[in-house]
C-alpha cells in the first residue's frame, strides 16, 4: 500500500476494518495504467463487464435442491442470482430470475423438475391444510365453546396427517411391490392396498391454485417447465448444473399474462449458453457465473453474485453490477454515508483508512476503509488478527455499470489475509474492470458515430 504517515503502524496495522467507498466515470475505454495482472489470476465476467479475480474463486451458487455445502451468513449483501430484462405487461418489473447450481447430478435436476411442476397430490395437502388455517381463523373466543373448538382443530390436524401418511406410504408400497416382483414374489396384497390408499388420496379435491397450473414444453432438450398463477419456471440441465428461470413474478398489481411472457421466454432460453469459468465471450450480451445470454447490449441486468477463495471461505466477496437508474438512486446514500464511530472504545481498536482516490479502469474512483480488532479487558493486548469489511461503490456512467462490491472478513479461528494483502487485491480487481470484448466493440462503435 501506499506510504501515508496518517496510515496504521505496528499493533494498529493489524485493526483495520475498512469501509471501501468508489465513484466511477463514465469510460469507453480500457487504459493499462500501469497495471499488470498479478501472478495467477484469471479474468473472469459478469454483467457486461469483465475482471481479474484471484484463482480457484468457489461461487456461492446455493439453491433449494442442490448438494452444495451450505455458507452459513446473516449479512444481507450475500447475492446469488441475475433479474434480467423487463416485465412485458407492466414494464416496471424484471423480465426473469436467473439462479445457477454448483455442479450436481441429473437425479438432482429430476427432483427440482418435480418440484417445479405441477403437483395434483400437493395441491390437495394443501386443501387440507387451508382447511385447518381457516377453522383456527374463524374462532371467536365470545361466541364459539372452547372445547368443541379444539376438537374440531384436532380432527381436522388428525385427518390431515393421516392423508399425508398414506402419501407417504404409496410410495413405500410401491417400492415393495417393484422389489418383490423382481424376486418372482406375488403381489396381489400389495397391490390391493396400494390401490386402496390411491383411490381415497384420488377423492380429495384440488385447490384453484392447481386449476390454473400446467406443464410446457420448452422444444429444448434436458429442460422443464411450467405455468404457476404467479410465475413461469423453466429449468435447464447443461454441464452437470441446474439453471433456474423464473419469468414475469406476480408483483403487487402487476401479474404477468402465460401469452405475453411464453415467447420472451423461449427467445431468451434460446439465447442463453452455458459457460466454462474464466471464459469470455467475444459478442455483446450479459455475464453470469457459468452461464451468458446474448442480447443488444442494452437490455436491463441487475447482477448479484458471492464468492471466497478456496483456502478462505471466511472471506466472502460480494459484487452487484446494474445498469437500472433506480439501483444508482438506492446506492447513492450508501457512497455519501459517514463512517460510524467506536461506539466500544475500550473493547475495540477501530482505524480508518483513506478517503483517497484510486484508478478503476480508466478512470478514477475513492478509495475509503475501516478495520477493528478486540482488545482483552484484563491487559489491553490486541487480538491475534483483524476483522475487517471492504465496500466498493460506482454509479453507472456512459459505459461504465452501477457497482457495489463488499469484501468481509468473518470471525473464526482461521485468521484472514493481512489487511495490506487484502487491500491490494481490491484495488487490482477494482484497477482490472473493462467492458466485455463485444460491448466494446458497441461503444467504440458508437464512439466513431459521434
Amino acid at each position: 500500500m501506499p506510504n501515508n504517515p496518517k496510515r496504521l503502524n505496528g499493533a494498529a496495522n493489524l485493526a483495520l476494518v475498512p469501509t471501501i467507498y468508489l465513484a466511477l466515470c463514465a469510460s469507453n475505454v480500457f487504459a493499462a495504467n500501469d497495471y499488470q495482472t498479478p501472478e495467477g489470476w484469471r479474468t473472469e465476467c459478469l454483467g457486461r463487464s469483465q475482471l481479474d479475480m484471484p484463482p480457484n474463486t468457489v461461487w456461492h451458487l446455493r439453491m433449494p435442491f442442490d448438494n452444495s455445502v451450505s455458507y452459513a451468513t446473516d449479512d444481507p449483501w450475500f447475492g446469488r442470482y441475475m433479474d434480467y430484462g423487463t416485465e412485458p405487461v407492466s414494464e416496471v418489473y424484471k423480465l426473469v430470475r436467473i439462479r445457477i447450481s454448483p455442479e450436481t447430478t441429473r437425479d438432482a435436476f429430476d427432483a427440482a423438475a418435480r418440484t417445479v411442476l405441477p403437483n395434483k397430490t400437493k395441491a390437495q395437502m394443501r386443501v387440507l391444510r387451508n382447511r385447518i388455517s381457516e377453522y383456527e381463523e374463524s374462532y371467536d373466543a365470545s361466541e364459539d365453546e372452547w372445547s368443541e373448538y379444539l376438537k374440531e382443530v384436532r380432527a381436522l390436524e388428525a385427518d390431515y396427517r393421516r392423508y399425508r401418511e398414506m402419501v407417504a406410504e404409496i410410495t413405500i408400497v410401491q417400492s415393495v411391490i417393484d422389489f418383490y416382483e423382481s424376486k418372482g414374489r406375488p403381489t396381489e396384497e400389495l397391490e390391493a392396498e396400494l390401490a386402496d390408499y390411491e383411490r381415497q388420496i384420488a377423492a380429495l379435491p384440488t385447490d384453484e391454485r392447481y386449476e390454473h397450473e400446467r406443464a410446457f414444453d420448452l422444444g429444448i432438450p434436458d429442460a422443464s417447465g411450467a405455468w404457476h398463477p404467479d410465475r413461469m419456471v423453466a429449468l435447464l440441465w447443461r454441464n452437470n448444473r441446474i439453471y433456474h428461470f423464473e419469468f414475469g413474478p406476480k408483483n403487487g398489481e402487476y401479474e404477468s399474462n402465460f401469452d405475453t411472457l411464453e415467447p420472451l421466454a423461449r427467445d431468451l432460453l434460446a439465447r442463453f449458453r452455458p459457460r466454462a469459468e474464466f471464459e469470455i465471450p467475444q459478442e455483446p450480451g450479459v455475464c453470469l457465473p457459468f452461464g451468458f445470454i446474448a442480447d443488444s447490449g442494452s437490455e436491463k441486468f441487475d447482477a448479484y453474485f458471492s464468492w471466497h477463495v478456496q483456502g478462505t471461505p471466511y472471506v466472502l466477496n460480494n459484487l452487484k453490477l446494474s445498469n437500472s437508474v433506480g439501483d444508482a438512486l438506492e446506492l447513492l446514500p450508501m457512497l455519501t454515508k459517514r463512517l460510524m464511530g467506536n461506539p466500544f472504545p475500550n473493547a475495540l481498536n477501530i482505524t480508518d483508512l483513506g478517503p483517497r482516490r484510486i484508478d478503476i479502469g480508466s478512470t478514477r474512483g475513492t478509495f475509503a476503509g475501516r478495520a477493528f480488532q478486540a482488545i482483552n479487558p484484563e491487559g489491553d493486548k490486541l487480538s491475534s488478527h483483524t476483522q475487517y469489511v471492504l465496500n466498493a461503490g460506482a454509479v453507472a456512467g456512459k459505459y461504465t455499470p452501477t457497482l457495489l462490491f463488499k469484501q468481509q472478513s468473518f470471525a473464526n479461528d482461521q485468521p484472514p489475509p493481512p489487511i495490506e494483502q487484502a487491500e491490494e487485491d481490491v484495488l487490482n480487481m477494482m484497477r482490472s474492470f473493462r467492458p466485455l470484448p463485444g460491448m466494446q466493440a458497441l461503444y467504440d462503435e458508437a464512439e466513431s458515430k459521434r
